[in-house]
This record gives C-alpha cells, sequence and structure tokens, in this order.
C-alpha cells in the first residue's frame, strides 16, 4: 500500500476542503509510522460519483461500533480520483452514507488483502474529499442534516474483499479524568514528576487538536493556572514514543487546546500554553504514547513542569525612534 506523511496529509487536506466547501476542515489524525511511497504525480479525473443515491446508510452515533464487509470484485468504476491525492484510484468503489447524527469522533480503519484505500467526502463529488488513509483515520465529524459519504476504492484498479472498521467516541478527556488526574503545584521552579504508562488503560485515541492517533494508555495531570500565566510541560528519560494533550478542562465537552508528538522513540516532547481565559483556570494533561506500553521498565518517564505567573509587558519604541537607531 501506499502512505503519504501524515503532516502533508494534513495539509493536503485542508487545501482541497477549502476549495470544495466554505465550512472549516474537518480535524483527522492518521497513524505517523507509515512510510510514504515512490508514485507518479499525477492528477485523476473527477466528478460526482453515481452510485451515492443509492448506497447503504449507516446511522453514526456516540455508540457506533460496528464493522461493515464488502466485495468490490467485479464492480464498477465511477471515478479515477479524488481532490485529496495525487494518484490514480481507478478500482470499483464501494460507497456508504453516514448519517451523523450527533456530533461525534469516528475511528475507521480498513482491512484488506489488496491496495484499497478509505476516503471521506462531504458530499457525492470526489472533489469533496475531507479525509483519506489506506489503513485509518480518526475524523471529528459535526452532525448535519445531510450525510457524509464514506468510499473504499482501489489503487490502479484494485478490487477485493474488505472489512470496515466504525467506532464512534466523545470529544474531550475521557470519563474519571476529574478524579483521577495528579494535581500539580507549578511554579517558576521546575516541578519534576516519575511516572509510568504501563497498564494504564487506553481511553483516548484522537481528538480535534492531533496530527496522529496515539495508542498508549494515557496518565493525567491537573494543573492550576492563574490568569495570564504559562505552563511549560516536557516528557524526558522515556524510552518510548511520547505525546502530550492539554484539555481545558475534564468534563465532557472540554476542548483540546494544546497537544505535542514531534519526536520519536526516546525523543523530548515539549508543551506550552498560555491562559488567556481571563481568570483561573484548571487544565488537564495526558501524557501519551504513540504505541501501547508492554513492560514496566518501558512505561517509565519523567515529567516536568515550570510556570511563569503572568504575562510580562515588552518595552515598546515608537517607529521615529527606530528610525534614529540607524540615522
Amino acid at each position: 500500500m501506499r502512505f503519504i506523511p501524515s503532516l502533508l496529509v494534513a495539509a493536503m487536506l485542508i487545501l482541497s476542503w477549502s476549495a470544495t466547501s466554505p465550512a472549516a476542515p474537518l480535524p483527522f489524525a492518521v497513524p505517523k509510522d507509515e512510510p510514504a511511497p515512490a508514485r507518479p504525480a499525477f492528477r485523476a479525473p473527477r466528478g460526482e460519483i453515481p452510485p451515492c443515491g443509492g448506497a447503504p446508510t449507516l446511522v453514526v452515533t456516540l455508540a457506533t461500533d460496528e464493522t461493515q464487509s464488502g466485495d468490490t470484485t467485479g464492480g464498477a468504476s465511477a471515478v479515477a480520483g479524488y481532490a485529496c491525492v495525487a494518484w490514480q484510484e481507478t478500482g470499483p468503489e464501494a460507497v456508504y452514507l453516514l448519517d451523523v447524527q450527533q456530533d461525534v469522533n469516528l475511528h475507521v480503519r480498513l482491512d484488506a488483502e489488496v491496495d484499497l484505500d478509505l476516503f471521506l467526502l462531504t458530499d457525492c463529488d470526489s472533489d469533496s474529499c475531507a479525509a483519506w488513509h489506506s489503513s485509518e483515520f480518526v475524523v471529528n465529524l459535526p452532525s448535519r442534516a445531510e450525510p457524509y459519504v464514506l468510499i473504499v476504492d482501489g489503487y490502479l484498479g484494485a478490487e477485493g474483499p474488505f472489512a470496515v472498521d466504525l467506532h464512534g467516541y466523545a470529544s474531550g478527556p475521557p470519563p474519571g479524568v476529574c478524579g483521577d488526574a495528579v494535581a500539580v503545584v507549578c511554579g517558576e521552579e521546575p516541578v519534576g514528576l516519575d511516572g509510568n504508562l504501563f497498564a494504564q488503560p487506553n481511553q483516548l485515541l484522537a481528538d480535534a487538536c492531533a496530527t496522529y492517533l496515539e495508542r498508549g494508555g494515557e496518565q493525567w495531570y491537573a494543573v492550576s493556572l492563574s490568569d495570564s500565566a504559562e505552563v511549560t510541560a516536557g516528557i524526558s528519560e522515556h524510552f518510548f514514543d511520547a505525546a502530550i494533550w492539554l484539555f481545558d478542562g475534564c468534563e465532557p465537552g472540554s476542548q483540546c487546546v494544546a497537544f505535542a508528538d514531534g519526536a520519536g522513540v526516546e525523543g523530548a516532547e515539549e508543551l506550552i500554553h498560555r491562559n488567556l481565559t481571563g481568570a483561573g483556570q484548571t487544565y488537564y494533561l495526558a501524557v501519551d504514547a504513540f504505541h501501547e506500553v508492554q513492560s514496566e521498565g518501558a512505561g517509565a518517564y519523567l515529567l516536568t513542569f515550570s510556570c511563569t505567573d503572568q504575562i510580562v509587558p515588552a518595552e515598546t519604541s515608537s517607529f521615529g525612534d527606530l528610525k534614529a537607531m540607524f540615522r
């Protein structure tokens, strides 16, 4: 199968969406450990997808947890490509309409022996591609009256049997975070806390702020910041591929305000956030891992916090004063 780097995928999809819809781009996350393929630069013809009208409808809610099996062998190819990829998808398509009845994070995973790919469209036109991957993605879907369109297609004519797993879940921290988080007293002097992800439950796979899927269990921390205070959190002394999440609360509906996963295995991660809410705020931070931690020795880490009390205004100069410095 073909893969491209996740950050490039995100950039391509945002550009694609902005050209086809006035709405904001759909946030989505994909695996990050898959190599990029060598492939020709090619723009296949795109357009309407006739099978959409008679496609089966799948109701999507926070409780969705189902598998759809199918086989594209011997089917017709309605389109040759999509706006979010630069190669031909000339295999037969399997099309599903997604009736999204409440705001949901939807994890879509494809299992196939041949070179099939997943595409999520905002309508029955391959120019409206909003997310894609060759194996899986998590996409944040707002509820709406019109269905989204999920397509299984084949690279360069590939066709064959497949299974698509659909799992819906709510955005924000998982249940229980409010009571389970470790309270952190954050000051200007760094605070170091030892932790371990081994045997922690994996309750957070992706959210609207994330670029990648995170499959490890999470350890949660409650960090209280005064108005205008800034927190710097960093992970070091670890042997796994670490990530950091930061939410503006622990209740359902709390928003992810920062995410860090820029390094690889054993690479240090750092997250910086300033409280600009106008009041004191307790944030909930999670240490996570790209893959499940397999042993206690492999799950250890050091988490450091440092905070500033408030924003210090910078000294300013007039434009005239600046010009005078160069005369």
